[in-house]
């Protein structure tokens, strides 16, 4: 195990990420929203482990075999996500999956594509906090969540200019990684 551990795309940090820290931009090839399937495995997919510890399995469910482990505050990229349960990461030999429950999205600057509604929940029966104008950039903090607790890449929970809050992803620019 120890040989897969230090293989993981685990990523050293010399600065700590805060969410009101984070600046710069990231640069944009086109002005068209991503579709969901691009949004999903968007490169800038840095994760923190949540959990004390986060097994590595052999396959994206509860019944793979447990290949390594994370700790808690490890960042990881994810090289894409199985479904909303489960993210798959590089480790030697290949891939390994971890559950999406106890990752936590390290923030990354994008921007608005039109006037963007800020809510307070992850939907548009939500409460809107504010209006982000269109170009402006957000700090992008995490996948939103449906009404049955699961990861929703229709959703993001967002920081703008001191709020934080939902906003829907079709209105979001993302850059264009193809």
């Amino acid at each position: 195990m120890k040989t897969i551990t230090k293989s993981i795309s685990v990523l050293a940090l010399a600065a700590s990420f805060t969410f009101s820290s984070l600046s710069g931009t990231l640069p944009f090839t086109h002005e068209q929203t991503a579709s969901a399937a691009e949004k999903i495995n968007a490169p800038f997919s840095v994760y923190e482990v949540t959990a004390n510890v986060l097994n590595i399995r052999s396959k994206p469910s509860t019944q793979g075999k447990i290949l390594d482990t994370l700790r808690k505050k490890d960042q990881i990229e994810v090289v894409k996500f199985v479904n909303a349960d489960w993210a798959a990461i590089k480790i030697i030999g290949g891939t390994g999956y971890i559950s999406t429950s106890y990752l936590m999205k390290v923030p990354t600057t994008v921007h608005t594509a039109s006037n963007l509604n800020l809510r307070t929940g992850p939907s548009t029966s939500n409460k809107v906090v504010t209006t982000i104008p269109k170009g402006k950039s957000v700090s992008f903090l995490a996948w939103g969540y449906s009404k049955d607790n699961k990861l929703s890449f229709d959703w993001a929970f967002v920081e703008y200019n001191g709020f934080k809050g939902y906003v829907s992803t079709s209105y979001l620019q993302l850059p264009n990684y193809r």
